[in-house]
């Protein structure tokens, strides 16, 4: 008789034709490396279709799963990089279920190893509505908590990074349910081939309200991954999709995520711990070497290009193109490639207010408001915005004054960052904080002003992912607070762009797919 229950062992079996990546990484510049790959491609060679069960599963609450426990490993190119572990605790006494959840994740990024733990305790009635949360996450023992609780129809949300601590209340149309239990949803409903289920879950991860759309689409089996049989599920949620097969117990036993690079398995403990002392021994940079897009011909003078033509591959149907500033898109199939060429123009700073493109009331309002990232209305940012700004005459000088302010006083470190108040504490972060701080200062210095992701060139490397903004004053204007430029150089290639970091998790579609061929560009002094 086959045992199904084994721990998976796949790194000899699949990492010579399948790539993966971890998953559940919190933030942009980090994220920007998880996704696109191989095994989606390949995964109908290891599954197989099999008769639906004639029976639905009868498990209506937490109480009826045959088990309690679930732990699982990550693996990236070949590499394990991760352990999952989730146990569902009863609570007879208040008639709720406790779902303690724990990742813990080692991976090397731009040659530096960074360790990174979430932990998370939710509360939950039997029909896993949620009741309260608790979220902790570590970054190279950089610590973030969220709590939050439900009551009389809001969600009430306490937030703390390191001294920066702010809370919020969120109105309830209907249920509401955990991240950790979104692959319980369609057991506790029955999960019936054909079934499509949606609902809103509060995703720590990103501090967002999020729609999950299901759908049980087929009953499948691997006997060459050692897989019994299970329901396939797909889950879509921030615009991702991510394929689950579930046991008739209830018990996840395979996942592929963004786009087929996450691969998470069922292991024993004492396989999953281990990872813990084996860590150390990996040296590869796999997120970096990921997400780094080569190209044949080098551009010798980055911060100094006034034009660029490229072509990509890997971008049509996955991202919209978009135009402008200084950006000209058009889309093309050759020998039945769809190829997608850039032109762009490295842009001048602005001598004064333009009015060349009138803004839409709604895109107003949508760029000068604040999000939960992006405080603009907060007492600190307004105070250090007003004061960098004093004095200037025009939208376009203040523009200039903010980046010139944040490139200087923000150091360029390789940290997790949540909010724009955090980076005006702690004065250090990535790109995405450069780009959340700026967009917060302008805002709150009336500039309605959004948040960029895409691809940008870095001299004897290649085209890496990138974060930066565009400001309003009289025209759209380019701008990246990292390398203080006010008027992107011609390597900024826009991909995606939004009102807050949440609008660019899409990006993550792409990263690992695209291919650029450098077609011309051109340098200024």
């Amino acid at each position: 008789m086959k045992n199904y229950n084994r721990p998976l062992r796949w790194k000899a079996r699949l990492s010579t034709s399948c790539k993966s990546t971890l998953s559940r990484l919190a933030h942009f510049c980090l994220l920007l490396a998880i996704s696109a790959g191989l095994l989606s491609s390949c995964a109908s060679r290891y599954f197989s279709p099999l008769p639906a069960p004639a029976e639905t599963l009868n498990i209506k609450n937490l109480g009826d799963l045959p088990h309690n426990e679930l732990w699982q490993g990550f693996v990236f190119n070949g590499e394990k990089v991760g352990f999952a572990h989730l146990k569902i605790v009863p609570m007879p006494e208040l008639n709720q279920y406790q779902i303690l959840s724990e990742a813990y994740l080692r991976i090397r990024f731009m040659g530096m190893d960074k360790h990174i733990s979430m932990k998370s305790d939710d509360k939950v009635r039997p029909d896993l509505t949620m009741v309260s949360f608790h979220y902790e996450q570590k970054m190279d023992e950089k610590p973030f908590t969220l709590h939050g609780a439900t009551t009389d129809n809001t969600l009430t949300i306490r937030q703390k990074s390191g001294d920066a601590e702010k809370s919020a209340e969120i109105p309830l149309t209907g249920p509401l349910y955990p991240t950790s239990g979104i692959n319980l949803y369609p057991v506790l409903k029955g999960m019936k081939v054909g079934s499509r289920y949606r609902y809103l879950v509060y995703d720590p991860q990103t501090q967002s309200m999020a729609e999950v759309n299901q759908s049980v689409i087929a009953f499948e089996e691997s006997k060459k991954l050692s897989l019994e049989p299970a329901f396939k599920i797909e889950t879509h949620m921030h615009g991702h999709s991510t394929s689950s097969w579930i046991t008739m117990r209830g018990e996840t036993i395979f996942e592929l995520a963004m786009g087929g690079v996450v691969i998470t398995y069922r292991e024993d403990e004492k396989s999953a711990k281990r990872f813990l002392a084996e860590a150390s021994m990996n040296k590869k940079d796999l997120i970096f070497d990921f997400g780094l897009v080569k190209t044949a011909t080098p551009i010798t003078c980055p911060r100094k290009a006034t034009f660029l033509e490229v072509s990509a591959e890997g971008l049509s149907g996955e991202l919209p193109p978009l135009q402008g500033p200084n950006q000209e898109v058009s889309e093309t199939i050759i020998n039945g490639t769809p190829v997608t060429t850039f032109r762009l123009r490295g842009a001048m700073p602005p001598e004064k207010d333009a009015g060349e493109e009138p803004l839409t009331m709604g895109d107003h309002q949508r760029y000068l408001a604040a999000t939960y990232h992006i405080e603009s209305e907060h007492p600190e940012i307004k105070k250090t915005a007003h004061e960098v700004v004093r004095g200037a005459l025009t939208s376009s000088e203040k523009v200039t004054r903010l980046v010139n302010w944040i490139s200087s006083e923000i150091t360029h470190e390789a940290v997790d960052s949540f909010s724009a108040v955090e980076v005006l504490h702690t004065r250090e972060g990535e790109c995405q904080a450069h780009a959340m701080l700026y967009a917060a200062m302008a805002r709150a210095a009336g500039i309605p002003t959004k948040l960029v992701g895409g691809l940008m060139y870095m001299e004897g490397m290649g085209f890496l992912y990138h974060s930066w903004a565009e400001s309003y004053s009289g025209r759209w204007i380019a701008v990246d607070p990292t390398f203080k430029q006010v008027g992107v150089d011609a390597t900024h290639i826009k991909l995606i762009e939004g009102h807050d970091w949440t609008s660019l998790l899409p990006i993550a579609k792409v990263v690992g797919k695209v291919k650029i061929t450098t077609i011309h560009y051109s340098c200024g002094q």
